[in-house]
C-alpha cells in the first residue's frame, strides 16, 4: 500500500518537474558533487546571490519579493532554454531512468521529512515535557540567534549549509567527522 502511495507520488512529481528535466541532470551532478569544483560553484553562486541582496539593502518584504520574482522566472525561463537547447530526440531513456531517480528521491526525502516533524509532534500526546523542553529551547536558541546575528547573513549560512548537504552526506564528510569525534580521547575528571 505504502508502495504504490510513493509511486504515485513519484509519477505525481515527474509531471510536476517535466519542464525541469533536462535542468535536474546537471543539477542533480553539482549537488553531488561529482566534479571536484562544484562545491566551489554552489558556494560562490550562493555567495553572489546575497551579496547581491546585501548591495541592495532591502528591507524584508522588498528581500522576499525580489526573491520571489527571481523564483518566478527562473521557473518560466529554465523550460523553454532546455527545450531550446535540448530538443525532445536527445532525451534518452538513461535520462528518463535517472530523472526518475531525481523525483524518487525527492518524494523519499519529502516523505521522511514529514515523518519527522509527525514524530515530534506526536511526543506532545506521548511525553509532553520532553516536548516543551525541546521546543522551549529550540525558539529561545532562535530568537537569541535572530537577536545577536544579521538575518540576512543567517540565510546565507542556512541556504549554503542546505546546498552543499546532499555533496557532503554523498562525500562521507559528516561520517568522517563523527567518527573522529567518537575516536576523541575522553576526559576523565578525578574528583578528590
Amino acid at each position: 500500500m505504502a508502495e504504490q502511495v510513493q509511486e504515485q507520488q513519484v509519477k505525481k512529481v515527474k509531471r510536476h518537474l517535466e519542464g525541469w528535466r533536462m535542468a535536474l541532470l546537471p543539477l542533480k551532478s553539482v549537488l553531488l558533487w561529482e566534479q571536484q569544483w562544484h562545491p566551489c560553484a554552489i558556494f560562490a553562486s550562493v555567495s553572489i546571490l546575497f551579496f547581491s541582496i546585501w548591495l541592495m539593502d532591502l528591507n524584508a518584504l522588498a528581500t522576499i519579493s525580489v526573491v520571489g520574482l527571481l523564483l518566478n522566472f527562473l521557473d518560466f525561463i529554465v523550460p523553454i532554454i532546455s527545450n531550446t537547447i535540448c530538443g525532445p530526440n536527445s532525451w534518452t531513456g538513461q535520462k528518463e531512468k535517472l530523472f526518475e531517480e531525481i523525483c524518487r528521491s525527492i518524494v523519499i526525502h519529502y516523505n521522511k521529512l514529514l515523518s519527522n516533524i509527525k514524530s515530534f509532534y506526536s511526543m506532545r500526546d506521548n511525553s509532553p515535557a520532553m516536548y516543551y523542553i525541546i521546543s522551549i529551547t529550540m525558539l529561545c536558541i532562535l530568537a537569541w540567534m535572530a537577536s545577536s546575528i544579521n538575518n540576512i547573513f543567517l540565510l546565507y549560512i542556512f541556504s549554503t549549509v542546505v546546498l552543499l548537504w546532499p555533496g557532503i552526506q554523498q562525500q562521507g564528510i559528516f561520517n568522517s567527522l563523527l567518527s573522529l569525534i567518537h575516536k576523541a580521547p575522553k576526559v576523565v575528571l578525578k574528583s578528590d
